[in-house]
């Protein structure tokens, strides 16, 4: 599985912010990616300002043909 890092919010953001913030950054991911069906790209989402983990978003193909992602809060570090 392939791994990215994307950097977004600060530490001093509340994790909820950073939960939407890492949210609308998945979807916009979504409509980019060219993947094909079972492979599986791994994004790990951290603070910008002091990198901190916010979460672990993986990426696939459903059966429908459609880019779908689960985002894994419980590895944060912050």
């Amino acid at each position: 599985m392939n791994t990215n890092k994307i950097s977004i919010g600060k530490t001093t953001d509340s994790f909820e912010d950073l939960q939407i913030l890492s949210r609308n950054e998945a979807e916009r991911i979504a409509r980019t990616l060219d993947i094909n069906k079972g492979e599986k790209l791994s994004f790990g989402f951290w603070t910008s300002d002091f990198p901190e983990l916010i979460c672990e978003a993986i990426f696939g193909k459903n059966e429908e043909g459609n880019i779908e992602f689960e985002l894994d809060f419980e590895q944060t570090t912050l």
